[in-house]
């Protein structure tokens, strides 16, 4: 069975009952204790908000001017361009001290188990164990980039041969005449021509495709060969095809933000900014769309308003006889763009609960 913060809470107040058993505590500013005393503080709930970015880098095609002149494939990229979206968003949180909620606690022999068991419920948090939390990001890889490669698979060679006329002048009895001479030159043939020899051979192979594709012409291949056939020829065309519209790939970046609640009443604040073609900018660029973390707390049950008013008049009769603790609220965690809702989950927060106090002689647990 799971217990709230808030029940533990009341547990261990039911449990410390019928006890004569002290523990002095007062907060460290006024506290004579503070020499020998136990120093503890009491928890916050600091919010963790995880983005998870997709990165989309697509490189053109060595071909890709040519796409709609011998393709018809229009709108391909020209240049290296990059794209983000916002994959998903997950709300958590975790308790860490509360540097402005310091108490002493003066305890004897007979009230230092009972104290630790308030401690190790989670209620309070020993000098010791002061802790923050830290913030977590992955950062994006290159090496994919460096990986991607066309590889331009032509049944024929990038060079050609080309015969030249020349003219040279013969002497001939005693006049000169110009002797026309052939020679065989290798060149390289152009872009636009290795482009158009790409095309075609993209058509030649759906051609075919489409021959193995009608009943009516005979070829040795059925059955599992036919099968392996279609999907090497399918595997060319995209090949070739990748030459003119480029090849793309995709990677995922996390970034994790921190955020400690302060405002009991509620609060909205500008966690980051996200931009399509820059990603998670800072929260002051803004060249990105604002994403915001809003915060709505719940009221307190009326139940525990008489609760609070016992414990409030119990304490004051005894200054030094009692002990700090917080009972957090239940909160709505949403995140959004402004407009579309992106996430949200409810969640217990610390600070925003009331502060209370109980007399030590209602915190002793009875062996």
């Amino acid at each position: 069975m799971k217990f709230s913060n808030i029940t533990i809470v009341l547990l261990a107040l039911t449990l410390f009952a019928c006890s004569n058993k002290t523990i002095q505590v007062s907060p460290v500013q006024n506290s004579v204790y503070a020499a020998n005393g136990i120093v503890y503080s009491l928890p916050r709930t600091v919010l963790s908000i995880k983005v998870d970015v997709a990165r989309t880098i697509t490189i053109p095609g060595p071909y890709a001017a040519y796409a709609q002149k011998y393709l018809g494939i229009s709108n391909t990229a020209i240049q290296e361009k990059e794209e983000y979206s916002i994959v998903s968003i997950s709300i958590d949180s975790k308790s860490e001290s509360d540097p402005t909620a310091l108490y002493s606690a003066f305890l004897n022999n007979k009230s230092l188990y009972d104290f630790y068991q308030v401690v190790n419920s989670g209620v309070v948090i020993p000098v010791a164990d002061f802790k923050t939390v830290s913030s977590t990001n992955s950062s994006l890889s290159i090496e994919k980039r460096n990986q991607v490669e066309f590889k331009d698979l032509s049944s024929s060679p990038f060079i050609a041969e080309e015969k030249s006329t020349f003219y040279s002048k013969v002497q001939r009895d005693s006049s000169f005449v110009r002797v026309p001479i052939q020679k065989s030159m290798i060149v390289e043939r152009n872009i636009e021509e290795k482009a158009k020899e790409a095309s075609d051979f993209i058509f030649s192979l759906r051609k075919k495709r489409m021959e193995f594709m009608t009943i009516d012409v005979d070829h040795p291949f059925d059955g599992e060969a036919l099968k392996l056939m279609f999907a090497e020829i399918s595997r060319l065309e995209n090949e070739y095809i990748s030459l003119f519209t480029g090849k793309s790939y995709t990677e995922t970046v996390s970034k994790t933000i921190q955020y400690t609640p302060s405002k009991a009443e509620g609060e909205s604040i500008i966690a980051l900014r996200f931009s399509s073609s820059k990603g998670i900018v800072a929260s002051n660029d803004l060249s990105g769309n604002p994403i915001l973390i809003e915060i709505e707390p719940e009221s307190i049950p009326e139940s525990y308003s008489e609760f609070f008013n016992t414990m409030a008049i119990n304490s004051d009769k005894n200054k030094f006889d009692q002990i700090y603790y917080r009972i957090p609220v239940n909160a709505l965690i949403k995140i959004t763009d402004g407009k579309t809702e992106l996430a949200s989950k409810r969640l217990l927060i610390y600070q925003y609960g009331p502060t209370a106090k109980l007399p030590a002689k209602h915190l002793m647990i009875r062996k």
